[in-house]
């Protein structure tokens, strides 16, 4: 007899890889691959914009997506996302998401994804390995929303690693890991952690004058409307960003951005 049981098909998932050169007189290599899309609109600031784009329209259990982009002596470019990245709940295994800087002599990167949506039951590690000269520069971003408030969504388990790593001059000097996993409303609630907040950034700027933006940086914050607060040491200054939707600190993130950049913020953010 025959056996006619068939086994499940597997699950499609989705790949990405994309790589950007960029050089004084513009873009020197481009390599993209799968779901992974790099796109150079015409920009009137004066920094040059390079847009990422996941063609997959979110990421699930199994995915994989990479982006590094190199920047030659004396360059400039700013790298930002074409919309929020959604993280959507995974039947089997995690998300993967591998992005990688690296910068020239006095290069100067701004890192400024779009914020990410984790949903319930999602499960997302992330890394961000940044490389840079002791007279670069470096401005990076990375903003999670837990759940969207004006679509009633919450999240009760989920799992986000969200690893960053700097070396500068050939030494580490920031390393920092965010790990959520299991039940969450507890962690949502705590007032060591999050007080009932569902949407948190993190903000860094590594540079010579790090230490010296300081007093600017606690002057911008001044006048938003979420918590935040900011702190400097050995050229680097972090700002910490805490607020209960996702809206509320998209707009507080913009506002903060164009008073420390002395820019608008990228026109993908504003569509």
């Amino acid at each position: 007899m025959l056996d006619t049981a068939q086994s499940e098909p597997a699950l499609q998932r989705s790949f990405g890889n994309g790589r950007i050169c960029f050089g004084k007189k513009g873009l020197v290599r481009l390599f993209q691959q799968g779901c992974a899309k790099i796109i150079l609109p015409k920009t009137y600031g004066n920094i040059p914009q390079a847009v990422l784009v996941n063609t997959a329209g979110g990421l699930t259990g199994g995915d994989h997506l990479g982006f590094e982009c190199s920047l030659e002596n004396d360059t400039s470019l700013c790298l930002t996302s074409q919309t929020a990245e959604r993280i959507y709940r995974s039947c089997d295994g995690v998300a993967s998401v591998e992005n990688r800087l690296i910068l020239g002599e006095n290069a100067y990167c701004e890192w400024l994804p779009q914020e990410t949506i984790l949903f319930d039951h999602s499960s997302l590690r992330r890394s961000l390995d940044v490389t840079m000269e002791s007279n670069s520069r470096l401005l990076a971003l990375e903003s999670n929303v837990f759940g969207r408030k004006a679509m009633g969504e919450t999240l009760t388990d989920a799992h986000l690693i969200d690893r960053w790593r700097i070396r500068r001059g050939g030494q580490l000097i920031y390393a920092d890991a965010l790990q959520l996993r299991g039940e969450l409303e507890d962690i949502f609630a705590s007032k060591c952690t999050f007080r009932g907040q569902r949407a948190l950034a993190s903000l860094l700027y590594v540079a010579p004058d790090a230490q010296n933006r300081l007093d600017q940086a606690r002057r911008i914050l001044d006048g938003i409307s979420i918590e935040a607060a900011a702190s400097a040491w050995n050229g680097i200054l972090l700002v910490r960003f805490l607020a209960p939707e996702g809206q509320e600190l998209r707009d507080c993130l913009g506002k903060y951005l164009v008073a420390f950049r002395g820019e608008n913020i990228p026109r993908v953010w504003q569509v």
